[in-house]
C-alpha cells in the first residue's frame, strides 16, 4: 500500500492550475477530461481554488475558468494552503498543549512534528508553480515544427490537437 503525502484534491489542484495555464479559459469539463479527474471532484477543486481568489469561474462564451493570480506568485504551499488550509504534520499542533505536554509537561514528539512541519512547509514554499508550467498552448514558442508541444512528440498517446482562440 502507498500512502502519499499530499491529499488528491491538492495534487489535483496543482494539476488543474498548471492546465489552467496552458489553457487559459478551459470550461472545467475538459480540465476534468484532460487530467482524467471526475467533473464532480474536479469541480469540488476549481471551487476551492475560486474560494482562495486562485481562479474565476466564467459563464457564456468567453467563459471557462482563469487564474486570477499569475503562477509566478504561486508555491506549492499557497495551492496546499488554500486547498486544505494550514499545513502540518499532526493534530497535536493544533492545541495549545497536546496530551503529553498536559501529562508530563513537555513532549519530545510534538517538538520533532514542529521541526518537521517548517521543512516541510519551506520545501513547498521554495517551489514556484511557474518552475513547472509549460508555456500557454497559444503561445507559438511552445510548439515545434511539427506543430506539437514537446511532451506530445514521440508519444501518440498524449497527443492533443492544438486549440486555437
Amino acid at each position: 500500500m502507498v500512502r502519499t503525502l499530499m491529499k488528491r484534491e491538492e495534487s489535483y489542484a496543482v494539476h488543474a492550475l498548471l492546465y489552467l495555464h496552458e489553457y487559459p479559459g478551459a470550461p472545467a469539463s475538459q480540465v476534468a477530461a484532460d487530467l482524467q479527474i471526475p467533473a464532480a471532484f474536479t469541480a469540488k477543486v476549481l471551487r476551492r481554488l475560486g474560494a482562495s481568489g486562485l481562479v474565476e469561474a466564467k459563464a457564456g462564451r468567453t467563459g471557462g475558468v482563469h487564474l486570477r493570480i499569475p503562477l509566478t506568485e504561486l508555491t506549492l504551499l499557497d495551492v496546499v494552503e488554500a486547498v486544505s488550509g494550514p499545513l502540518m504534520m499532526d493534530t497535536c499542533q493544533t492545541k495549545a498543549r497536546c496530551a503529553t505536554q498536559q501529562r508530563k509537561g513537555y513532549c519530545r514528539l510534538n517538538t520533532a512534528w514542529v521541526a518537521l512541519s517548517l521543512e516541510v512547509r519551506e520545501a513547498l514554499r521554495a517551489v514556484r508553480l511557474d518552475q513547472l508550467a509549460d508555456p500557454p498552448a497559444d503561445d507559438p514558442s511552445a510548439h515545434g515544427r511539427d506543430g506539437t508541444r514537446p511532451t506530445e512528440r514521440g508519444d501518440a498517446r498524449t497527443a492533443r490537437t492544438t486549440r486555437t482562440a
